[in-house]
């Protein structure tokens, strides 16, 4: 099993998720196959995979680092193809968790309504549809790490210009921005961004079946530990929408609603998903395990 990893070499002692799971990785079993940091720069990254050796039976990769471009990711699976490495998720399983628009036919019914809007005169459209106040995200990402304000909208006029700023921001939005119903989130306090902090947990599985899950926000308080049957049926929701998905490796967000329900809040590729409160020891051991097994039945 190879890691393709964009972690500092040596990694520094104090890294962020990239260098923990790195670690981790290369202690479950994983060979490292070092990328440049923080590149997206097609040619940066090929020329590490150019020089592997062809793999005389499939060998499996999984990469850790900073979001690819959909042509990036693309480029790296055709070149470790090329060597008889196969990526545990292929360019279109990837950008159906990466980018929210492609997963959403899917998770139906698992996550609250949303449009897809390529222009900002679509609004009054959008907001027809999903209501107002409405939750305002590029297909990749959302810009909530600036504010409320800037990933919420309230009036057709603030949803526009939500839907422009976003627009402008291809890292973002790709194109395509996801005007989404604003679920009532149980929430115990407000950040300073003014967003409310909620019980959300991220789930990392792997066909199915769940290999690891934590608190996603990064901060300590009462509410953020699940009991057992919240924590089946945390679980559970996140089961039934990795069953509805079909990438192998699946990474999704878990939410409960005021009235106790839980609901997929967003899905990603774990690849590129931070790890929220997730043990990364656990974790890949738990996927080495799987991914071994995987490469003994391709032999």
């Amino acid at each position: 099993m190879l890691l393709l990893t964009q972690a500092p070499d040596p990694p520094p002692e104090d890294g962020d998720d990239i260098v923990a799971s790195t670690r981790a990785a290369i202690a479950a079993g994983f060979v490292r196959v070092q990328l440049p940091p923080g590149a997206d720069h097609r040619g940066d990254l090929l020329a590490p995979l150019r020089a592997l050796a062809t793999r005389a039976r499939p060998e499996l990769a999984v990469w850790v680092g900073t979001i690819p471009e959909a042509s990036t990711y693309r480029a790296v699976h055709a070149a470790l193809r090329e060597r008889g490495v196969v990526m545990v998720n292929d360019p279109e399983q990837h950008l159906e968790l990466m980018e929210f628009d492609r997963a959403y036919a899917r998770l139906a019914g698992l996550t609250p309504t949303s449009a897809v809007v390529t222009r900002p005169e679509q609004a009054e459209d959008a907001a027809a549809l999903v209501g107002l106040p409405a939750f305002v995200k590029g297909a990749v990402l959302s810009r909530k790490h600036l504010g409320w304000s800037h990933c919420v909208a309230a009036t057709v006029p603030e949803l526009r210009e939500r839907i422009a700023a976003l627009l402008r921001s291809p890292f973002h939005a790709r194109g395509r921005v996801i005007v989404r119903t604003l679920a009532p989130l149980r929430h115990h306090t407000v950040a300073a961004t003014d967003i409310p902090i909620g019980r959300e947990y991220r789930v990392f599985l792997h066909r199915g079946e769940p290999l690891a899950h934590g608190y996603y926000w990064p901060y300590f308080h009462s509410q953020m530990s699940l009991g057992a049957g919240e924590e089946a049926a945390v679980l559970a929701c996140a089961r039934e929408a990795a069953a509805r998905l079909s990438a192998p490796l699946v990474s999704l967000d878990i939410g409960q609603l005021e009235d106790g329900r839980w609901i997929v809040i967003e899905a990603g590729d774990p690849q590129f998903a931070g790890l929220s409160f997730i043990a990364p020891g656990p974790l890949w051991r738990r996927l080495a395990a799987r991914l071994a097994a995987e490469e003994r039945a391709l032999a």
